[in-house]
C-alpha cells in the first residue's frame, strides 16, 4: 500500500514538475524577448548617438544585457575582434546562432534578428537608427504576443501537467 501511495506522489510530482517547467519556457521568452528589445534600444544609442565602433558597441551591449541574450552580443563582438576578417553580418549571425541554441526564443523571434543582419554596420548613424527603430517596433509586437501567449498558455501548462499526471495514475491503478 505505501509503494502505490509513493509511486503515485512521484508521479503526480513528476508530471506536474514537468508542466511547471513547460510554464516557466514561456515565462522565460517573454523576458528574453524584453531583454533583446531593450539591448537593441541599447545597442542602437551606443551607434547612432555615441559613434562607438560596432564592436564595442556590441561588447557594452553584452554587459547591458542579461543572459542568454548577452551570448548574442558577446558572441558577436567577439567574432568582429578575431583577426580572421568576418563582417559584421557574418559576425551577427554567428551570435544568433548562440541565442538560438541558449535561449527560449522561437523561430519567428529570432528570424527578426535575422533581418538585422545584412544592415548592421552598412550605412550611416540615420539610417542605423531606423532600422534599429522598425526591429525594436517588430519585437514590441513580438513581446505582445509572447505575453498574450503566455496568459493562456501557462495555465494550460501548469494544470496539464497534474491533470496528466493524476490520469496516469488512474490507468495504471
Amino acid at each position: 500500500m505505501f509503494a502505490k501511495v509513493l509511486g503515485t506522489a512521484f508521479i503526480m510530482a513528476g508530471f506536474g514538475g514537468w508542466g511547471l517547467l513547460g510554464a516557466r519556457r514561456i515565462e522565460k521568452r517573454v523576458e528574453q524577448i524584453k531583454n533583446v528589445r531593450l539591448a537593441m534600444g541599447f545597442l542602437e544609442k551606443e551607434i547612432t548617438y555615441m559613434h562607438t565602433p560596432l564592436s564595442r558597441a556590441l561588447e557594452r551591449t553584452a554587459k547591458f544585457c542579461k543572459p542568454p541574450v548577452s551570448h548574442l552580443f558577446r558572441e558577436s563582438a567577439d567574432r568582429l575582434k578575431a583577426k580572421n576578417g568576418s563582417t559584421a553580418c557574418e559576425a551577427w549571425m554567428s551570435g544568433i546562432k548562440v541565442i538560438g541554441k541558449t535561449s527560449e526564443l522561437k523561430r519567428s523571434d529570432i528570424e527578426i534578428l535575422t533581418a538585422i543582419a545584412p544592415q548592421l554596420g552598412m550605412s550611416d548613424a540615420g539610417e542605423q537608427r531606423k532600422i534599429f527603430t522598425l526591429i525594436q517596433e517588430e519585437l514590441r509586437i513580438q513581446e505582445e504576443s509572447a505575453l498574450q501567449e503566455m496568459e493562456s498558455g501557462r495555465k494550460l501548462w501548469s494544470y496539464g501537467g497534474f491533470i496528466l499526471g493524476a490520469l496516469v495514475v488512474i490507468l495504471l491503478l
